[in-house]
């Protein structure tokens, strides 16, 4: 593979670096991996956007997780029915491209699905408000 080099101004450099850092990745993976998926995605509905809960790999365009689209799969709906009846402002390509992005990353999505059960919702409401989270999901202490 050819190495090549490019020149950055010093601000541009910097926030690179500090972005690289914060995903605990050197600047060079960083760049390949940020140029790679500007240039040449892999799944060209998909995109990934950060918020609240963090990063999430979400429709284009769309607030709609590639996690939900799985969910709706694993309850037996076909893609096509996903795309037609429960999400019409999605196209089928939209949908399949969604659940190929799975398969190529199974585990960060199963983990999206984990992390957003009731369950996990209740444990995490326990651990930041202690003995108030049980009165307020009407669960005896």
């Amino acid at each position: 593979m050819t190495q090549l080099t490019i020149q950055l101004p010093d601000e541009l450099h910097e926030a690179l670096i500090v972005r690289a850092a914060e995903q605990n990745q050197t600047a060079d993976r960083f760049v390949e991996a940020l140029l790679s998926e500007q240039l040449m995605p892999q799944h060209p509905y998909v995109e990934i956007v950060s918020g609240r809960g963090g990063r999430r790999a979400v429709v284009k365009g769309t607030r709609v997780g590639v996690d939900t689209i799985v969910g709706y799969q694993q309850a037996g709906y076909t893609p096509r029915d996903i795309a037609i009846d429960i999400l019409p402002h999605l196209t089928p390509a939209q949908v399949y491209d969604a659940l190929s992005y799975y398969e190529d990353h199974r585990a960060s999505v199963d983990a999206d699905i984990a992390a957003n059960t009731p369950e996990a919702w209740r444990l995490q409401l326990r651990q930041r408000l202690g003995d108030r989270a049980d009165e307020l999901l009407g669960e005896p202490t």
